[in-house]
């Protein structure tokens, strides 16, 4: 709103009230109450928090294993494996580990599908950072079946919608089927009937690699999204389904995700790291309907959470393989890692401070570490 202008931006409940020209100049002061709580002696440029809408967050405690595999290789021989032996201690300290990473780097929400939530809930209360977690279901989804699901989240929360905490913090909550190749026709009916019923989101891997789409086609005789819609999932859950990657995707699958209005997640370090593929049809989608978001996916795969990264990574592709330095500028790239919130009253106090000087600076010459001060409903969750 003020861009290139000093500022004094106010916050109260949580929220932005006013952001306005500052009389003063050369530094960067946090106050509560008139009281100084942190004093930089260099000016900082603020942004709105950046939202990570695929992670795996306790896969911190992967990072590196399995390095340089092709995904049905590194997930069959070395990270389901390992994921056999996790423990509720381990799944909190990986957990909480990925929440410090990510405020460390700008990030005041994200989107996750892992298990053993409870243990995952108890990290992101304890770093400050807002998310949605969601229990992930292979094979026939038993959990879905007989209020199985209910006990499962109220376990989690105590509720199966949204906890709010003293310090304003939300979690929410999905359910996972991990993908179409790993949860059975049964499995993917009971997981939308239990979004359906609990009125949850779905969030789930489409399209990630062309092995996924030729499997689907000599199986079911179509392609991912084409599958999903003869089950009649789209039309049951429709913009309430998250699906991350959707890389290799047919005019017909575009049409149908817009149509719907699906929320992709484009995560292009890890696409590129496990040579899943790099063309994502963001315009296409974008022009079709479609919500386009971004992710690091797990820092196995990643191997980082850094959202500055990703957009850097998200933009420079569309501008090469479409040979348009025009396309996806800094501007549209943040206000998509972003979902669209600004630094404007009214907005949630999910900002961070930054040492970049502009958008510029901060798409094309930054990386997490250019972060200051993270800010998540209007209490400091970091601070450099």
């Amino acid at each position: 709103m003020l861009e290139g202008n000093v500022v004094d931006v106010t916050i109260a409940d949580g929220l932005i009230r006013s952001v306005e020209k500052s009389k003063v100049e050369g530094g960067t002061a946090v106050e509560e109450n008139g009281f100084p709580l942190s004093t930089f002696h260099f000016p900082l440029t603020v942004f709105p928090g950046l939202c990570n809408m695929h992670s795996h967050a306790p896969m911190t405690l992967f990072r590196g294993l399995g390095d340089d595999q092709p995904l049905d290789v590194w997930l069959n021989d070395y990270i389901w494996p390992a994921e056999q032996k996790l423990t509720d201690e381990l799944v909190y300290e990986g957990t909480l580990q990925a929440c410090r990473e990510m405020l460390a780097s700008g990030t005041t929400a994200f989107n996750d599908m892992y298990f053993r939530i409870p243990a995952m809930v108890q990290a992101v209360r304890d770093s400050g950072i807002r998310a949605m977690l969601g229990p992930t279901f292979f094979g026939d989804a038993d959990e879905c079946l007989n209020g199985k699901m209910l006990e499962c989240l109220s376990a989690c929360a105590g509720n199966t919608q949204t906890i709010k905490q003293s310090n304003n913090q939300a979690i929410f909550y999905s359910i996972a089927p991990h993908s179409i190749y790993t949860v059975t026709e049964k499995g993917l009916r009971r997981c939308a009937d239990a979004c359906a019923d609990l009125h949850l989101p779905m969030h789930i891997h489409m399209s990630e690699t062309q092995k996924e789409v030729d499997d689907c086609l000599r199986e079911h005789g179509c392609r991912p999204w084409e599958w999903l819609d003869k089950l009649g999932i789209l039309d049951k859950l429709g913009e309430n389904i998250i699906a991350a990657h959707c890389l290799h995707l047919s005019d017909n699958e575009i049409k149908l995700i817009g149509d719907h209005h699906i929320t992709c997640v484009h995560c292009p370090n890890s696409n590129l790291k496990l040579g899943s593929g790099y063309r994502f049809l963001m315009l296409e989608l974008l022009e079709a309907g479609a919500r386009v978001t971004l992710g690091t996916d797990g820092s196995a795969s990643s191997n980082n959470l850094d959202m500055i990264e990703v957009m850097k990574t998200a933009a420079l592709l569309q501008k090469g393989w479409r040979g348009d330095p025009t396309v996806v500028p800094a501007e549209q790239i943040l206000k998509i890692a972003t979902l669209g919130h600004s630094i404007a009253p009214g907005q949630p106090a999910c900002i961070f401070l930054s040492t970049a000087k502009s958008l510029s600076d901060l798409v094309y010459a930054s990386h997490g570490d250019s972060v200051a001060m993270t800010i998540v409903d209007g209490k400091i969750a970091y601070r450099k």
